[in-house]
């Protein structure tokens, strides 16, 4: 017979409707399946499933750049865990260990195991006494989410909780939250924070062993304790040995091999290094962490090698300065071209008390001392203000009241820039300092990353001798700016990853200085022949080519030795906590030693690569007494290296021609030059403020011949500096101090043609005679005239205030 459409529409439409009349009648029995489901459903909704719970906090631990321990910390509730995120990262052999040994049929229910419960309910009533559970992995994550006791009712609770999980997870994240979560006795929780703690090593490295042991423990962990136990342990892993064996996941060679494997007597310590970089990234509040640091795994910049050698190295050479006054150190070594630290030394010794060594001693506030100098040099240079061998002035000087003095207390009249930076010389960086404004340096520092500057209008120009307080860590990272050819970024402590794991770009960095001057002050500073090269090293071709400078504070309390090269930038701090002074601690005697021996350590293959110098950079003859560029009058000259259309152009204006006439040995000018006979002479014409200390401290000054008597032209030249009194300042006569003892001094520096002097108050002269000469005025309250005139006539006046302090 033919099967037509319209035959079968026939043939079915009489059991459609007999079906249909059926299910009237007894709905009941169709409807009896939905409704544990809606029940199900309705419970679910009341007691939603706590996602949270099962992350609870986790330990917290610090690596280096390449994943080595540096050190960890326990969670907040002083519990070891160290949870793991991907099934992938857990040893297989475990998770078949596991899986033999507590559920085989994981991966076939939906979290409860029906066969599993009622032979465990069978096997308990048998024995009249709970003996088995029969619960699954899931279930017993239920119990690990939310611990009861063992009764029939929890157990309801658990298994309504394992289907939760089911229906929310998959088998592999049930998986790895019951991994994360098993007890192994004391505050171990989990199984990776047990592998590294009675292992030493991570759960993806477990033998078989050692995978069977952390099987079996968590049926009772204080009871199974390796560390306490190792009997019970030996056999509790045996145990779970033979069933594998049991099930074929291991063959008899390999159960007899496991079975010979030790069972640890102890716990393994956590490494415990980088002390300090590690509790500073832990603690949330600091607020030196700018960086984004996880909750649990803390990717440090830290290469572990640069941290030992530096610790080493710091310690071995700390032990000579113990004994005379000086208790500890700090070392920050960066990458010179990313600004990552490598190493971050806080002090000697972590655990010694008496030094205090849990203070950072690379975060503390110190006097920087004369490490700030390379970069008012710097500065000038970019400004086109100097050369390295710009003439600058080193004789006594007074900015209001303050009169800087060089480490010695000596003057050297006049030096070239190259040898002032070389020696770090105080009074040549002050005047460059006052020269250029103070808020060139102060901008400078704050733009270039100092952020433990005060407002400006605290500093003064003690500023650049080291009157602030800064600390190592940022003052490494701006030598850092310097070593990449001006330009300056923040330092990091952490790496930059993404969330698969790559480094991301870090910030653009800012150009504060030109390639030109950070080359050339790197060239001043990379001179060996100087005061504070260490006496302990020679000058031989083995050592690295470092640029560096040294920095001694005030009273001997810190010494300091900053050094970069194209590889490394490397900061050494030496002192006392307490602030107290020693005479050892000076930057070339105990902070330099120190830096040459890490820079030798670590430098390697890479010692002798050096910067390329700028294409813009030129050379140029200039006078060799002056620095400027030669004149026809310049005796001698020498090279210098300057930038092109930045470097001052002025030529030398010291060096002068002039005409003598031959009969008297006057000078002529252009006026009385006719008729007369003459010679020519080039001699160097000092400037006021250097010329009568350079007559009255024995230097070969060149003597200017008396102009022609009877010429009456006059003369050209520099007006006398007014070096005392200071301008601008208010002078006090107490009225408890005789007047004879508040006298004012009276000086001033002429030009070197000549060394006569008047001096005259208010029109009156109160003093004539050599400028060399002391003289002093006797105080008078009011409001007065000084005037300072050299014997060319040559005048200079300022405003004198004189106050009568007020009585208490």
């Amino acid at each position: 017979m033919k099967l037509t459409k319209s035959y079968l529409s026939h043939l079915l439409t009489p059991l459609l409707l007999k079906f249909v009349k059926t299910l009237k009648k007894r709905w009941y029995i169709f409807a009896l399946p939905l409704i544990p489901i809606c029940l199900f459903l309705l419970v679910n909704w009341c007691f939603p499933l706590p996602k949270k719970k099962l992350q609870p906090p986790s330990s917290t631990v610090v690596v280096d750049r390449n994943g080595e321990w540096l050190r960890a910390f326990t969670a907040p509730d002083d519990m070891w865990r160290l949870p793991e995120t991907s099934l992938d990262a857990i040893s297989p052999r475990f998770q078949t260990a596991m899986l033999t040994y507590e559920d085989q049929w994981f991966y076939h229910h939906w979290g409860i195991n029906p066969v599993a419960l009622t032979g465990a309910a069978f096997d308990n009533l048998k024995a009249g006494e709970i003996v088995r559970g029969g619960s699954t992995i899931t279930m017993q994550l239920a119990r690990l989410m939310e611990p009861k006791d063992r009764t029939l009712p929890n157990k309801l609770i658990e298994m309504f909780r394992a289907l939760q999980l089911e229906l929310t997870y998959t088998k592999s994240e049930i998986l790895t939250y019951y991994f994360n979560m098993l007890p192994y006795g004391g505050n171990i929780v989990g199984s990776a924070a047990a592998s590294r703690l009675y292992f030493n090593k991570p759960q993806s490295a477990l033998s078989l062993g050692e995978a069977a042991l952390l099987a079996a423990i968590p049926n009772s962990p204080e009871r199974l304790r390796p560390d306490r136990f190792p009997e019970r342990a030996r056999k509790a892993r045996k145990k779970v040995l033979l069933r594998m064996k049991d099930a074929g996941e291991i063959s008899e060679q390999r159960l007899q091999e496991a079975l010979q494997e030790p069972i640890p007597a102890e716990r393994y310590p956590l490494p415990f290094k980088a002390p300090h970089l590690s509790r500073l990234l832990t603690n949330k509040q600091s607020s030196i962490v700018s960086e984004h640091v996880g909750n649990q795994w803390i990717h440090t910049t830290i290469d572990q090698r640069y941290q030992d050698t530096a610790e080493r190295i710091l310690r071995e050479r700390l032990r000579p300065l113990q004994g005379q006054g000086v208790s500890t150190g700090a070392v920050v070594i960066i990458d010179t071209k990313s600004h990552e630290v490598l190493a971050m030394v806080g002090s000697h010794d972590f655990f010694d008390k008496p030094s205090a060594g849990q203070v950072n001693g690379t975060l503390a506030l110190r006097s920087p001392g004369s490490t700030l100098k390379p970069f008012i040099y710097a500065l000038a240079i970019d400004k086109g203000l100097i050369t390295p061998q710009t003439l600058v002035f080193d004789v006594p000087v007074d900015y209001v009241g303050y009169s800087p003095v060089n480490y010695d207390e000596k003057f050297t009249g006049y030096i070239t820039a190259r040898e002032a930076l070389a020696r770090s010389l105080n009074v040549p960086a002050v005047n460059l300092y006052a020269k250029m404004g103070k808020n060139q340096l102060y901008g400078f520092l704050k733009q270039a990353g100092i952020s433990t500057l005060s407002d400006q209008e605290e500093y003064g120009l003690s500023l650049i001798l080291g009157g602030c307080g800064i600390n190592l860590l940022e003052l490494t990272n701006l030598y850092a700016g310097l070593a990449n050819m001006g330009e300056f970024a923040p330092y990091h402590l952490i790496v930059n990853r993404d969330t698969k794991g790559k480094k991301r770009k870090r910030a653009s960095t800012s150009r504060l200085l030109q390639p030109e001057t950070s080359w050339i002050v790197t060239e001043m500073l990379t001179t060996l022949k100087r005061p504070d090269f260490p006496e302990s090293f020679e000058h031989t071709g083995t050592m690295p080519r470092v640029a560096w400078k040294t920095g001694t504070s005030y009273g001997h309390r810190d010494a300091w030795s900053i050094g970069y090269s194209p590889e490394l930038t490397i900061g050494v701090w030496i002192g006392n906590f307490n602030g107290t002074g020693a005479p050892i601690l000076s930057g070339a005697e105990a902070a330099a030693p120190i830096l040459f021996a890490l820079f030798t350590a670590l430098s390697g293959e890479k010692a002798h690569q050096w910067f390329t110098e700028p294409a813009n950079l030129k050379t140029r003859l200039v006078c060799a007494l002056t620095g400027l560029p030669v004149s026809p009058h310049c005796l001698t000259s020498v090279s210098d290296i300057y930038i092109p259309g930045v470097s001052a152009v002025r030529e030398c204006h010291i060096h002068k021609s002039i005409q003598v006439d031959i009969a008297t040995g006057e000078r002529l000018c252009s006026s009385c030059r006719p008729g007369r006979q003459f010679r020519e002479e080039t001699i160097a014409l000092w400037p006021a403020e250097v010329a009568t200390w350079l007559n009255a401290n024995g230097f070969a000054v060149s003597e200017l011949p008396a102009h022609n008597a009877d010429c009456t032209r006059p003369l050209a030249g520099t007006q006398p500096v007014i070096l005392s009194p200071a301008r601008d300042t208010v002078y006090k006569i107490r009225s408890n101090v005789p007047t004879e003892y508040q006298k004012i001094r009276l000086s001033a520096s002429v030009s070197g043609d000549t060394q006569e002097i008047f001096w005259f108050l208010n029109g009156e002269l109160i003093f004539k005679g050599q400028a060399v000469e002391p003289t002093f005025l006797t105080p008078v309250v009011g409001k007065h005239e000084l005037t300072c005139i050299d014997g060319a006539g040559r005048s200079t006046s300022l405003p004198l205030t004189i106050t009568a302090s007020k009585q208490k």
